[in-house]
């Protein structure tokens, strides 16, 4: 007759404060981290929790304090570097502080967006760190009609009040685009991103600033609206040349335009910087490898993913911060210069 399967029934509270000699109080606040327990008790409740193994049940947990120590994050592009260092700060920060990330994409897509949105809400997540694709407000305002506590990720809506972290785009731009000019060029192509996304706005904000500062006329012809991607930046310099738009010099939304634009341009055997010089924006770290080496536009990005974190937990803490009075945050922009311009 075959040996039936023996059950092992998992290790609980009890278990632990049996074995320890402690209440069953005592042992779930040592192992806690409450601060009413003795350096002594709570190294030994730590080490039978250890050696009997014990994984504390997160989800009753959760329903008992009405909090499941989860953070949902929601990105625009995670194939994008730039999104995933922002990710790797937000985790590494909830990390320290006992909170677990889910972490959802969009592909910069809307109904991605709302149907990340609702799941990450019916998880009964404690908060959500989003980067919204921004074609839309509909994700944020079902966000905050629920008073789920939320902070905005690189983007953010003039006509809403939510927390976000940013970088000072309109500044890094006018600093890109000031040295494109110091450098002599007068005919910049600008290929920014979608209108409606915040950062777009603000880039080209800072394009017009470096002009009228040189005394150069702003020239719509030279900004083509692009899809962020490294195809859309190799679309736009074909768009360019085949309208025979003047220009010596290209920024660019992102790194990731840039080496689209690069492609083109070299397919078009225009040398780079000698008879084009390109500049990018967020400075990944591709941007020093590809050839020849990017100037670009550095985002403190996993800062940013940390400064946003923190500002999210704050909100969920019982006593923490009301949305609107957290404002935005405003990051610091620092020119990188390589080979490119």
């Amino acid at each position: 007759m075959p040996e039936k399967a023996r059950v092992v029934r998992p290790i609980t509270l009890r278990d632990i404060a049996r074995e320890a000699g402690v209440s069953i109080n005592t042992a779930s606040r040592a192992l806690t981290g409450k601060p009413d327990v003795s350096d002594k008790t709570r190294r030994l409740v730590q080490a039978v929790a250890d050696r009997l193994d014990y994984r504390p049940n997160q989800l009753a947990r959760g329903l008992r304090q009405r909090k499941t120590a989860t953070i949902g994050v929601v990105v625009a592009d995670l194939a994008n570097p730039f999104f995933a260092e922002v990710a790797e700060g937000i985790e590494r920060t909830a990390a320290g502080e006992g909170y677990s990330i889910i972490v959802a994409n969009t592909e910069e897509n809307e109904e991605r967006e709302r149907r990340a949105v609702h799941t990450l809400v019916e998880r009964q997540v404690d908060g959500i760190l989003i980067a919204p694709t921004q074609s839309s407000d509909a994700s944020i305002r079902y966000l905050l009609q629920r008073r789920i506590p939320v902070v905005l990720l690189a983007r953010f809506f003039e006509h809403l009040q939510v927390p976000a972290v940013i970088n000072d785009d309109r500044e890094g731009a006018r600093l890109a685009v000031r040295h494109l000019i110091q450098r002599g060029h007068r005919d910049i192509l600008y290929l920014n991103g979608p209108p409606y996304n915040s950062s777009a706005r603000l880039r080209l904000s800072g394009y017009q600033d470096a002009l009228q500062e040189a005394g150069i006329p702003f020239r719509s012809s030279l900004v083509i609206s692009t899809d962020a991607r490294a195809a859309g930046g190799y679309a736009a310099i074909q768009q360019a040349l085949a309208a025979g738009l003047p220009f010596t010099a290209v920024f660019c939304f992102s790194d990731y335009v840039s080496f689209g634009a690069i492609r083109a341009l070299r397919q078009a055997r225009l040398g780079i910087p000698k008879d084009v010089a390109v500049m990018g924006y967020d400075d990944i770290d591709l941007a020093g490898l590809v050839e020849p080496a990017l100037s670009t536009v550095h985002i403190a990005k996993t800062r940013l993913g940390q400064v946003a974190a923190r500002m999210l937990m704050g909100m969920m803490e019982p006593s923490g911060k009301q949305a609107e009075r957290v404002g935005v945050t405003v990051l610091a922009p620092q020119l990188v210069i390589r080979e490119s311009a």
